[in-house]
């Protein structure tokens, strides 16, 4: 056994990996000890190659459903195969491998014993029919400039895309079997699968999870493809089922037709439950030109039908509560119609499920999921390296909304600031947060770290605190102390499709050259002076390709340089001139010091409300009639006691006045047997929430 120390950087995360060979596949798999927010990792596939269409399946050793889990969070690292990377966009997808209990058969051969009368012995083939439930989908990226090692790319590329799975977690235990699908014809990419299981307590109860739709379908016409693939589906919604969510991934593919469907027509698909619209969304990114995986050698900059070259597929996501519980429920796709002729069919590839959930496990509960500037992420690289706001993506995992947060956040070293944002975000719902520029002064460059953490959500401690920090590693941006800015751009044969202008940190644009006055190729030579402080560059090109692209060669090539010299204009940074939508470019006039004229302090008054962690403890659970409650409190203060109901609707309350005594006693015989939830609150704001069963 081998042996290997990872540190992680949520707290208590020390862990070990024992390796272990199974096979001609290597199985990774290490567990923490028990704690909330302590985290369990598995690792299937290991840089597997994928050189040719087919499937890749891997079997896993999972935790064995002892422990709850927080979140199940599955990394999918695509790679150059071990030959090189193809040159062409394939479509891939990793599936749980799902046994369903049933069999069923084949016909392995036929041996005619005798012709009079006829009789034949069959040999049968009899199997577990086994359901591929799709946990990920991913396009692989024109691969060109990998395999031929240009434009900063080698074979050693990769790129990581992560996906919940938490709704998965039930049938995530003990040995599992995991599928990579792969479309292409040609060598190839790798892939690597990880799954990080973060212990806690999750959202809501994950009670049941159900396939509606799943498969690729060509579309021949509406009516055959609403009666044939898109039909309603009916589904058992459990009886203790409170809340439930519609999921679904749909890309389109072809298109040498007369409406270049499905791959490049934009088309609505609606979600009907029980003959009533639930909603709708477009099968269509829009952002392609600002892929993060860029230049690539095909035509990255389209958008297309759900995805892009080298991206995730979108995910559509339906809170639905008009179900009805302990009884069959209807789920219908309507997409929508059109005509097309020529040699190729449209066709869809879909997958959508239903996951019924129990109660909210708590009401005012955030949650940091990602820092996207500052990062060395490579999905984020096209905003960083950073010196400006600071940008978070924060999700509400509570039953209410969260109409206002407060912040704290720095790097390692340079002195903290706080911020106090607004807004209103209903359950599940995410917002990507800009936090006012940060202190660079004494920063401590040698471990350039940059953390945040909530303090606060709608005023009060959050109830489920482990989620609320996060730490990304940053790159130092570039720094100049030239007397001004010395910059060219030389437009191409399309110049009114560019613009470009110079942006303070606040926003403001202290230079631009605004699009419909440039000329063709013509250099503009622009000579700015900055004040100290943060900036970015931005050119834009309307056509969505850059100054150049090799697919375009009718519009020339343009170029973008920043220079040393006034007369000789010596050349000290040039930039890729493939850029798609825009170039973003983040630097520094002056010093880094000054950058930091926008960061509130973090008061002392917010520190304190960010430390109070209100200890309870609740026994015995599950309870016959009488409920201890233990707080550990470090001062006398008053305490609101509350027992809810599964839907949230407060069946006692107690109020206990000016006490430093830690142990109270609550009468429940008179309640039905069932699941409550305890939450208790201090005078100070803290509180905590506790689910127990009361079973007499």
């Amino acid at each position: 056994m081998i042996s290997f120390l990872i540190t992680h950087n949520t707290t208590r995360m020390k862990t070990t990996i024992h390796l272990i060979l199974a096979g001609l596949f290597l199985v990774f798999f290490y567990q923490s000890n028990a704690a909330t927010g302590d985290t369990t990792s598995v690792f299937v596939h290991n840089a597997v190659d994928m050189t040719w269409y087919g499937n890749y399946d891997r079997q896993g050793v999972f935790p064995d459903g002892s422990k709850t889990y927080r979140k199940v969070v599955m990394t999918y690292t695509m790679g150059c195969a071990s030959g090189g990377c193809s040159d062409w966009d394939y479509t891939s997808q990793i599936y749980f491998r799902r046994p369903t209990g049933n069999l069923d058969s084949t016909v392995v051969a036929l041996d005619t014993v005798s012709t009079m009368p006829l009789t034949v012995d069959t040999t049968w083939n009899v199997y577990e029919v086994i359901e591929n439930m799709e946990l990920g989908r991913v396009i692989t990226p024109y691969g060109t400039y990998m395999d031929n090692n240009s434009n900063g790319y080698n074979n050693s590329w990769t790129h990581r895309n992560y996906f919940d799975v938490t709704d998965f977690v039930h049938l995530l235990q003990d040995t599992c079997t995991l599928r990579a699908f792969y479309s292409g014809w040609s060598s190839g990419f790798s892939v690597s699968l990880r799954f990080d299981f973060i212990e806690g307590t999750p959202p809501r109860p994950i009670l049941d999870i159900q396939t509606l739709y799943k498969g690729s379908k060509g579309y021949s016409s509406s009516s055959n493809f609403e009666s044939t693939y898109f039909t309603a589906k009916n589904t058992a919604a459990p009886s203790n089922a409170i809340h439930a969510r519609i999921y679904s991934t749909i890309t389109g593919h072809g298109f040498d037709n007369n409406v270049n469907c499905a791959e490049f027509c934009p088309r609505q698909y609606t979600v009907k439950t029980n003959g009533v619209t639930l909603g709708n969304a477009m099968i269509w990114k829009d952002d392609c030109g600002d892929n993060p995986i860029y230049p690539q050698g095909g035509t990255w900059i389209y958008d297309r039908a759900g995805w892009c070259p080298g991206s995730k597929a979108d995910i559509h996501e339906f809170e639905w509560n008009g179900f009805t519980a302990g009884s069959n429920n209807s789920i219908d796709f309507d997409l929508q119609n059109y005509t097309w002729s020529g040699s190729q069919t449209p066709s869809y590839t879909v997958n959508a499920h239903v996951v019924y959930y129990g109660a909210h496990n708590f009401s005012n509960d955030a949650a940091l999921i990602d820092v996207i500037a500052p990062s060395t992420h490579e999905e984020h690289q096209r905003k960083n390296p950073f010196c400006g706001n600071p940008v978070v993506r924060v999700k509400n995992m509570g039953g209410s909304n969260i109409t206002s947060l407060t912040f704290e956040y720095g790097l390692e070293g340079a002195q903290q600031c706080s911020f106090d944002w607004t807004g209103n975000l209903a359950y599940y719902e995410e917002a990507e947060i800009n936090l006012p520029t940060l202190i660079w002064e004494n920063a401590d460059f040698s471990n350039p770290n940059f953390s945040v953490r909530i303090l606060t959500t709608n005023g009060l401690v959050d109830e489920y605190p482990y989620d609320n920090s996060l730490v990304s590693q940053y790159e130092v941006p570039d720094v100049n102390t030239w007397p001004f800015l010395l910059m060219g751009l030389r437009t191409n044969n399309y110049p009114n499709e560019t613009s470009y202008s110079i942006e303070d940190a606040a926003g403001n644009i202290v230079f631009e050259r605004l699009q419909g006055t440039l000329s063709a190729n013509t250099l503009y030579k622009d000579s700015i002076f900055l004040t100290d402080g943060c900036y970015t560059l931005r050119v834009k090109d309307s056509g969505g390709d850059g100054l150049g692209w090799w697919a375009n060669t009718a519009q020339g090539t343009g170029t973008v340089a920043f220079y040393s010299t006034l007369f000789t204009f010596v050349t000290y940074k040039n930039f890729s001139m493939d850029f798609g939508n825009e170039l973003h470019y983040k630097f520094v006039w002056g010093v880094l010091d000054s950058v930091q004229s926008f960061c509130a302090p973090l008061l002392s008054g917010q520190q304190q409300i960010a430390e109070q962690q209100l200890s309870q403890r609740i026994f015995p659970n599950p309870t016959s009639g009488i409920l201890n409650i233990e707080l550990g409190a470090d001062k006398i203060q008053d305490y609101h006691i509350r027992i809810l109901d599964v839907m949230g609707q407060l069946i006692q309350e107690h109020h206990i006045k000016q006490t430093d005594y830690r142990l109270f006693q609550i009468e429940l015989k008179q309640l039905l047997n069932g699941v409550y939830f305890c939450q208790t609150e201090s005078s100070s704001g803290a509180i905590r929430t506790n689910k127990f069963i009361l079973l007499k």
